[in-house]
């Protein structure tokens, strides 16, 4: 009995003292995230929604960090912002109208994805002009679109040096102005991410330091910011004069056959060249696109240059997902990537998911990695 009260006793003084009930306190702990854009690889019988955190690797800066959430784009339930941007300043007018035409003509995807604006920058002092308010009309966006067709828009004029008056701004200055519009007035439509970006633009060539600077910021800005891009510098291709009509070819041969400047495709692209004939290969060539395909590939959208590659982009959103993952780091290196405004974002299907098995034979033959990288946004905002 003596040891069970002494037990009794030890007890009672181990009980802390409850606080009166005015003087209890709680506390929560937010966690702050980042979200980057997926496209699924092509899974037999595998929906998006059958993702889970989980099954997904990211690392931020080299650092990896815990994946939160994942979920599909339901378009239906929550439409995203869509904007078709024109610029007309650095766009010839072939581009203007074709983009405008095909757009037009894709009015119905166009409003299933979200409310859709459109703008114009043609050059003019007062800045951007909206064409065409928020709606999800597709007769307004189809009508607002034609008509932009038929404007003859499209000045250009400032890609060759003897076409630009001595007067007006150079060629650099016409550039920063340019992408500075488009930033500024992408940022402020953009405020629950992804929002799709259809840009209609024959780019600049980035071959001095303004064109670099210039292209990277665009890269990194849009894909932070939340935008899906999809660049549309679209012609008419012309059909082989062999054949009469395009035809497939392969990388390779397309590499060994096309003069001008190789630009390899970036890894985990899916390529787009099948279907089109050689001369629609100036995309992958011609230095002054490779802006509007840098900023396409770190948004996780995609680089346009005929008509037909449209609708099959449409179909591809189904295969998109939003990752969340938490946003914290406590590496060493984080003094170093302070003064950073944007960090890169890796994303691969980890090794040990449910969907591994898929993977296994043909990683006894060496094709793909333990960890099979996907194509994903490539930019996150500092924080």
């Amino acid at each position: 009995m003596k040891i069970a009260a002494g037990a009794l006793v030890l007890f009672a003084v181990a009980l802390p003292a409850q606080p009166p009930p005015d003087q209890v306190f709680t506390d929560a702990v937010e966690v702050a995230e980042s979200s980057v854009v997926i496209e699924l690889p092509r899974l037999r019988g595998v929906k998006p929604s059958d993702f889970e955190p989980g099954d997904f690797v990211v690392e931020v800066a080299g650092e990896r960090r815990r994946a939160t959430g994942v979920s599909a784009l339901d378009l239906k339930s929550n439409p995203r912002p869509v904007l078709v941007y024109v610029d007309a300043v650095l766009a010839k007018a072939e581009t203007v109208r074709l983009g405008a035409e095909a757009l037009a003509r894709q009015a119905r995807r166009l409003v299933a994805l979200g409310p859709v604006e459109v703008a114009l920058d043609d050059g003019a002092l007062g800045g951007l002009e909206q064409r065409l308010a928020p709606t999800t009309e597709p007769g307004a966006v189809e009508a607002a679109l034609e008509q932009i067709a038929g404007e003859g828009l499209g000045r250009d004029a400032y890609f060759e040096a003897g076409n630009r008056p001595v007067d007006l701004p150079t060629y650099a200055e016409v550039v920063r102005e340019s992408a500075a519009l488009l930033l500024e007035e992408t940022t402020s439509r953009c405020d629950d991410p992804p929002c799709f970006l259809f840009w209609l633009s024959d780019g600049f060539p980035a071959l001095d330091d303004v064109g670099v600077r210039t292209a990277g910021e665009l890269e990194a800005e849009l894909a932070a910011s939340g935008w899906i891009v999809i660049a549309m510098a679209l012609h008419v291709p012309t059909p082989d004069p062999d054949v009469g009509e395009p035809r497939p070819v392969s990388y390779e041969q397309w590499k060994a056959m096309t003069p001008g400047v190789k630009m390899a495709p970036s890894p985990g692209e899916v390529s787009r060249l099948q279907g089109l004939s050689a001369s629609s290969f100036d995309f992958y060539v011609e230095p002054r696109y490779e802006p509007l395909r840098r900023a396409a590939i770190a948004s996780c959208g995609a680089a346009l240059r005929v008509e037909h590659q449209l609708e099959a982009e449409f179909e591809r959103l189904e295969r998109r997902l939003l990752l969340r993952f938490a946003a914290g780091a406590g590496g060493t290196d984080q003094e170093a990537l302070a003064a950073l405004r944007f960090l890169p974002v890796e994303v691969r299907l980890a090794e040990v998911s449910r969907f591994a098995d898929r993977r296994r034979f043909k990683r006894w033959l060496g094709l793909v990695p333990q960890e099979e990288r996907l194509r994903f946004a490539r930019w996150v905002r500092a924080r």
